[in-house]
């Protein structure tokens, strides 16, 4: 984790200073002020689908059944909107929101082959939304950027205990809060926009408790569940706020 964010740290250093750098070039060969094609300016809509990897720390807290780490995988798609700020043929500032489906299960059970017996906790993903920031160095009609912001997610959690003097089966859904950072590249032509991006998603620990007549006390389980997304998308731009033949 510390490398992701030290990599996007350095990802945006890089970008501040490549602007810089390029300023004296483009402005020769004439910025938006000149005449540079806003490639990326304005409002826009679009949709993605790609891979995600839900990754679930989970912890019996009253140490019944102990911590595990289980994760799953597969597809996740959705919609995006957003609006870009491009000062400069060379540099870009933009939020974006997202909403994407996802049906992700990480399971553990713990003694599958006795007889009788069924423990087990899964965590479900169902869908999964994030409201970031982005900015990024421009290359003609080409964007390199980084990002990030908030991450939201609906994510149940289901525990089952079935075993001598137990007959578990509770479950939970959350509305969970967490944050997201990434990288991504967007290549335009005309109004429209192909992307790919890669972002990491940290939704932090959950505590969950229930009673269960077989066990004095209340039992309490604690999920602490991240996601990686890889994904591509299509966006369609329908405003602009500056001059060019892009807009």
């Amino acid at each position: 984790m510390r490398r992701l964010i030290t990599g996007v740290a350095a990802a945006a250093s890089l970008l501040i200073l490549a602007d810089a750098a390029l300023a004296d070039g483009y402005g020769r060969r004439g910025g938006l002020k000149g005449g540079c094609a806003p490639a990326f300016q304005g409002f826009y809509i679009g949709a993605h689908g790609g891979y995600a990897t839900l990754t679930s720390h989970q912890d019996d807290l009253d140490l019944f059944i102990g911590g595990f780490t289980a994760s799953d995988r597969g597809f996740s798609g959705g919609a995006q909107l957003g609006y870009n700020f491009q000062p400069s043929c060379h540099t870009l500032w933009g939020v974006e929101l997202d909403w994407s489906w996802a049906s992700l299960d990480a399971t553990t059970r713990l003694i599958p082959n006795a007889p009788g017996v069924d423990v087990r906790m899964t965590t479900s993903l169902n869908s999964y939304a994030t409201l970031r920031t982005r900015t990024g160095l421009v290359l003609d009609n080409l964007l390199l950027y980084v990002t990030g912001g908030l991450a939201f997610a609906d994510i149940d959690t289901r525990v089952r205990l079935v075993a001598v003097g137990l007959n578990d089966n509770v479950s939970f859904s959350d509305q969970r809060w967490g944050w997201t950072a990434g990288v991504g590249t967007e290549w335009a032509w005309g109004n429209v926009s192909l992307k790919s991006e890669i972002l990491y998603m940290n939704f932090g620990d959950n505590d969950n408790s229930f009673f269960s007549p077989g066990v004095p006390g209340s039992l309490t389980y604690r999920t602490n569940d991240s996601v990686w997304v890889s994904r591509l998308g299509l966006n369609f731009k329908f405003g602009c706020g500056g001059r060019g033949s892009w807009c």
